[in-house]
């Protein structure tokens, strides 16, 4: 990335350094310093520009519900999407604060995420006047279709290594499960609403255990306030039956969670856990590495065992 390319697209001064950022497992990442300050360029991996569109629009209504979210920065151009090189790209200013690693998030850390997400889902309003996808779980056979089109896949790799095995035999379990004994599909009792999508410990920034700013809005869903919740509970918490405990009381502080609710949205989030085939397909069938700090070694539990067993109410 050639600074006199960023510093021709937005009016930040000269830039003095670009250092690429991990953790992006879709899109590219860096940090740009600037004689005006420190910024973060996106890089799309997608050309799909009205993708792109529409995360800033949803930044745009964050931003004006009064969600501490940093806004991308004009470029030349007059918006905020630009051509940089042979792709998209969006600059960013650096959000305050800094992202706790999974394993160092504590009680208070859990249940300040449970109170951020509950006053997300008050200050979102839940329509925006741009099309949202809806979290609709694909049916059996065309999971079926994909899981072995991946395990295909993995077993053309010329040098598979361990991450390769554990993603092999994890298909293998998961296809078994799905022919043997697959969830029926559920109907949400509880409404659909306009949500962040991918809200998450990394996707958010605190300044000791207090949250101060949320990131990357290109996930945006239609879906249940609690199917959130409980993909939260999931990805950030694994189900620790403390963290988890703290982040249901943080968010309950701030807003009612009836038991009946959650319940709702965990069958929800458990079927279209068992259909959500992103990961491996990613890796393996378009080429992106990034999702690959995601898979782990076997076994595959569903995850409404796992549900069940964590008490979580």
């Amino acid at each position: 990335m050639r600074p006199q390319e960023i510093a021709g697209t937005w009016d930040v001064g000269e830039v003095r350094a670009v250092r690429p950022l991990g953790g992006g497992s879709i899109n590219g990442a860096f940090g740009v310093v600037t004689g005006t300050g420190q910024f973060h360029l996106r890089v799309y991996r997608s050309p799909d520009r009205a993708r792109v569109e529409r995360e800033h629009a949803a930044i745009g209504v964050a931003v004006r519900a009064g969600v501490p979210t940093p806004a991308p920065l004009l470029a030349h151009t007059g918006g905020t999407v630009a051509e940089l090189g042979t792709g998209l790209a969006a600059l960013f200013p650096v959000a305050s604060g800094a992202t706790m690693p999974r394993p160092r998030l504590t009680s208070a850390h859990a249940a300040a995420l449970g109170t951020f997400l509950a006053e997300l889902h008050e200050r979102l309003p839940l329509e925006v006047p741009f099309e949202v996808p809806e979290v609709r779980p694909s049916g059996v056979e065309r999971t079926v279709e994909r899981l072995e089109r991946i395990g295909a896949a993995i077993l053309s790799l010329p040098s598979p290594d361990e991450v390769d095995g554990w993603a092999l035999t994890r298909t293998r379990q998961r296809l078994a499960h799905l022919r043997a004994s697959p969830l029926p599909d559920h109907s949400p009792t509880f409404p659909f609403r306009f949500l962040h999508g991918d809200y998450h410990e990394g996707n958010v920034f605190f300044q000791n255990s207090r949250p101060t700013a949320l990131i990357d809005w290109e996930q945006t869903r239609l879906a249940p306030r609690a199917w959130e919740v409980v993909r939260c509970l999931s990805l950030s918490l694994k189900l620790d039956p403390a963290l988890s405990g703290a982040f249901l009381a943080g968010y309950r502080q701030r807003l009612p969670l009836p038991e009946e609710e959650l319940a709702d949205g965990s069958a929800f989030y458990a079927l279209a856990q068992e259909r959500n085939v992103w990961t491996y397909e990613s890796v393996y069938v378009d080429g992106n590495p990034g999702p690959r700090l995601f898979i782990g070694p076997p076994p595959y539990v569903p995850f409404h065992e796992r549900w069940g067993a964590s008490g979580l109410r």
